[in-house]
């Protein structure tokens, strides 16, 4: 979720109150201060990798998918994925690296569109 939150390049009030409307921390059993800390601090581990040359490309395939293999629960995954659809769309535009992040997690996860429709 915090790619999601920072795919479009800028981290908007409008995705982090999306966060607490739908009480997501609470969903994934975090405090939102939590939450929060995890994703400065995934920011500041990705604007310090030495090998990272384009800025906009923030997250290597395979290290994404090793993210993503971390969660094998079905119900988490499924929320995770709901998440994401719902941030992506808080600040009015679901910008491309923010279809591509997930699209890719359905993907990996097997979960359809239009489960998260429901």
């Amino acid at each position: 979720m915090a790619l999601t939150l920072l795919a479009d390049g800028v981290l908007a009030s409008r995705e982090l109150e999306a966060l607490d409307r739908l009480g997501i921390p609470k969903l994934l059993g975090v405090e939102r201060d939590t939450l929060i800390q995890a994703i400065i601090d995934h920011c500041r581990r990705l604007l310090q990798r030495p090998e990272r040359v384009d800025p906009v490309r923030m997250l290597d395939i395979e290290r994404f998918e090793m993210m993503l293999d971390r969660i094998t629960d079905p119900v988490l995954r499924e929320m995770v994925c709901r998440a994401m659809l719902v941030l992506s769309k808080a600040d009015g535009v679901i910008c491309l690296p923010e279809q591509t992040l997930l699209r890719d997690t359905l993907t990996r996860w097997g979960i359809p569109l239009e489960k998260l429709r429901d």
